[in-house]
């Protein structure tokens, strides 16, 4: 789709080429969800791709996805045998973006759009995954997952911030993990994601949740837990559970029990 409205198109390439931020600017990155409908606050893109952000980086120690690393990169890389715990990355991506996508959808893209039915947060959340903030400055702060996005469209970047990369630890895809997805159709939004995962070590599970919450959030068992221990948890601690003409929200509830419990059986 055509903006109209646009009068200013930069390609930095460095963030320093930037001395100020406009409030009617907007980060470009794969521009998938940018370009498929009016924008009529925006008045300027800025483009990343000159940056260079679309680094993946596999090391001992964990993962580094740069911000514009594209669905598709992720599909086609060769990961290591024992990482069992990029599955649930991988089915995230293969549930939310078709062939015609991925190869322009970005994962930091995916992640400050910041939708109720964001894959990619739940994904990263159970993981353990920080991610890198950088302003116009130069400047950098980590931010654990859980705590990025905090409501629908609302990430705790200020302005002229971007998202740089983000970091998910060895240790967490080592261990088996899990995507688990309900909707009315595979086609439809999500009414429920749950992502699990499970730490090879210490045995601790988290599960990261959206589309059933107005939010991500994350909810964390020290063993695994039994179906009293996930209802009683959901009930006393989860918030923020969404209700519309889909779905009311103690059916949401009710289902992100279901698949907790569909998740532990592929996690062990």
């Amino acid at each position: 789709m055509d903006l109209h409205q646009l009068h200013t198109y930069m390609r930095p390439q460095q963030l320093a080429e930037l001395s100020r931020w406009d409030p009617s600017w907007n980060w470009l990155a794969g521009g998938t969800w940018l370009f498929s409908q009016p924008q009529p606050h925006l008045r300027g893109l800025v483009d990343l791709h000159p940056l260079g952000w679309n680094e993946l980086e596999i090391g001992t120690e964990g993962l580094k996805v740069g911000a514009t690393c594209t669905f598709a990169q992720l599909l086609q890389q060769d990961w290591p045998a024992d990482w069992p715990g990029i599955r649930a990355l991988c089915d995230g991506i293969a549930s939310l973006a078709s062939f015609k996508v991925a190869h322009l959808a970005t994962v930091g893209g995916n992640l400050c759009l910041a939708l109720t039915v964001g894959v990619m947060a739940p994904v990263l959340i159970a993981l353990e995954a920080t991610y890198t903030l950088v302003n116009l400055q130069g400047s950098q702060r980590q931010i654990p997952a859980h705590h990025f996005q905090t409501g629908p469209q609302q990430t705790l970047l200020q302005a002229g911030e971007a998202l740089r990369h983000i970091w998910i630890p060895a240790q967490r895809l080592r261990g088996p993990s899990s995507f688990q997805r309900l909707g009315l159709a595979q086609t439809d939004p999500a009414l429920v994601i749950v992502v699990g995962s499970r730490d090879p070590d210490c045995g601790d599970y988290r599960f990261g949740l959206n589309a059933a919450v107005s939010s991500p959030q994350l909810v964390q068992f020290g063993s695994r837990p039994s179906p009293e221990q996930i209802r009683s948890l959901l009930a006393e601690q989860v918030q923020g559970w969404m209700s519309d003409f889909r779905a009311s929200a103690l059916y949401r509830q009710h289902m992100s029990e279901v698949l907790i419990r569909r998740a532990l059986t592929d996690l062990g």
